[in-house]
């Protein structure tokens, strides 16, 4: 056997110095990554902010095992003041962080998608003590797939669409716990002895938009900027609403904030639209007058049209 034998391929294959060396290299890449996570500083205000969004979650759960679905509705209003200031606080400290957001995907899932699970399912309950239909008896199933669309549309905007400005995809499960929370205080205040038969058919809207394709607005500001042929019909609208809202809140303030929440998610539904028929249409027509006007073939390849914006 020559002496040499083996000797010039070792830095080369898996047990020589050459593949040592490269895996302390990646060992010692892998410590300081993990170092540098543990010294990002944390901001114990918007934390702090975060937990009490989970306390009043949790609260909120505890008060509808007990009947009281009042207090139940009010806590989980509180857990979206919550959620909305330690979002602002780390973001005008410039302190957003992968701790931050995790534990705020945590507290949310709980605040906005088992506490409200929970109240209408215990809300169902007490229907079906008094009414042995099957609506009635379909509460926990209502909860379940509640609880349920809320987690996925939480993963799927952690792994998809966090970083997206404009808008989100789907209805956020804020806003899907707050609409079960003000609908529970509207029926409660009102009586309405048929609530249940409503709040079945709302509870699934809800989840359905929640993991839907639905558009709704991130940029608040930019939200509330339309075209000047829009904005004074929507001004007439809103002077109207404010009407109704202090006709309302006259009555009691609890039943103007059910038509609040409807509205938000009204307005997602109806700018979707808006966008994929209406401007589709316009589209359509425009490249008609192009193609007129050089001697191309129409196209109507939906496809091809410009990735342009609904109602905003």
């Amino acid at each position: 056997m020559c002496p040499d034998e083996g000797k010039g391929t070792r830095g080369f294959d898996g047990g020589g110095p050459f593949h040592m060396n490269r895996f302390r290299r990646e060992k010692r890449a892998q410590r300081k990554h993990r170092l540098k996570l543990r010294r990002r500083p944390v901001n114990i205000l918007a934390s702090l902010l975060t937990v009490m969004t989970l306390y009043c979650g949790i609260a909120s759960a505890f008060a509808a095992i007990t009947g009281d679905f009042r207090k139940a509705a009010y806590l989980i209003l509180g857990a979206m003041v919550f959620d909305s200031l330690d979002g602002t606080v780390a973001k005008l400290t410039h302190t957003v962080t992968e701790f931050g957001k995790e534990l705020d995907s945590l507290c949310d899932v709980v605040a906005f998608g088992v506490a409200p699970a929970i109240l209408i399912f215990t809300d169902f309950i007490k229907v079906e003590q008094s009414e042995h239909t099957i609506i009635a008896k379909l509460g926990g199933v209502m909860a379940i797939v509640f609880a349920i669309c809320g987690a996925l549309r939480l993963a799927r905007f952690n792994t998809f669409q966090s970083e997206r400005r404009d808008y989100f995809t789907g209805l956020p499960i804020p806003a899907a716990g707050g609409a079960i929370a003000t609908f529970v205080l509207f029926v409660h205040e009102l009586e309405m002895p048929v609530a249940f038969r409503v709040l079945a058919p709302l509870t699934l809207m809800l989840a359905f938009l929640m993991v839907s394709t639905v558009r709704y607005p991130k940029d608040k500001m930019k939200a509330l900027v339309f075209a000047p042929s829009k904005a004074f019909p929507i001004i007439v609208v809103f002077v109207f609403g404010i009407g109704i809202f202090h006709v309302l809140s006259d009555y009691s303030p609890s039943v103007a904030l059910f038509p609040l929440a409807i509205a938000y998610v009204l307005y997602g539904i109806i700018d979707t639209f808006y966008l994929r028929v209406f401007r589709k249409q316009s589209w359509l027509a425009q490249t008609q007058v192009e193609n007129a006007a050089t001697g191309a073939p129409a196209s109507t390849d939906p496809a091809a049209q410009p990735k342009t914006g609904g109602l905003l």
